[in-house]
């Protein structure tokens, strides 16, 4: 197949290949996803996509930083003004299982690819990381007045809910607790936000 590369420039071209990835992945995961599909999905010579994307790490990239965003808009559509912190703090919980169920494909890609290239990640890359993380800390600052105190029990509460998740996911939270994973997952930040007003900083 011949490159078209006047058809679409090179944001055009990245948006196009990350859509293609998503679409791909949400159906196959990421065993369906190779530079021969996506060259064959867009219509573009592989060595097309090398030149205006990159390799399969940067295309991951992208598509990951989609699934981000997806995430980041999931979650805000939760966070409501007339809800008490605590309420947010569960609809943050709910709104996370409840992306990953619906969304497992995709998640799996976010947290489960490992880059051939270990260097460090590009920027907008780390933005789109950090924006969802931005947005649960802003709702539940009023829990955790203290940034610092915030910031790491916002980092430990995602943590708890993806391993949540991965267990949910991979069949083995039966091992656990007969529990189901959103049961876990509230009971989990109901009994973080009792406690939220006791400082555990070393």
């Amino acid at each position: 197949m011949v490159a078209r590369r006047q058809e679409h420039t090179r944001e055009e071209m990245i948006d196009l290949v990350a859509e293609t990835a998503e679409e791909i992945g949400a159906r196959e995961g990421l065993a369906g996803i190779t530079m021969r599909r996506l060259a064959a999905a867009v219509g573009y010579a592989p060595n097309s996509i090398y030149h205006s994307v990159g390799d399969m790490d940067a295309v991951i990239l992208r598509l990951n930083a989609r699934t981000l965003d997806r995430l980041r808009r999931s979650l805000q559509r939760r966070i409501r003004p007339a809800r008490t912190p605590e309420d947010t703090a569960l609809a943050i919980a709910d709104g996370y299982m409840t992306f990953v169920r619906q969304n497992h494909r995709l998640w799996s890609i976010l947290v489960d690819y490992i880059r051939r290239d270990q260097g460090p990640l590009p920027d907008w890359y780390e933005a789109a990381l950090s924006r969802p993380l931005a947005l649960v800390e802003e709702a539940l600052a009023p829990l955790f007045p203290d940034p610092e105190d915030r910031r790491r029990s916002v980092a430990a509460l995602w943590a708890s809910l993806h391993g949540i998740a991965a267990l949910s996911l991979s069949g083995k939270l039966g091992m656990v607790t007969a529990d189901d994973a959103p049961d876990l997952a509230r009971l989990l930040v109901r009994r973080y936000v009792a406690g939220s007003g006791e400082s555990d900083s070393p």
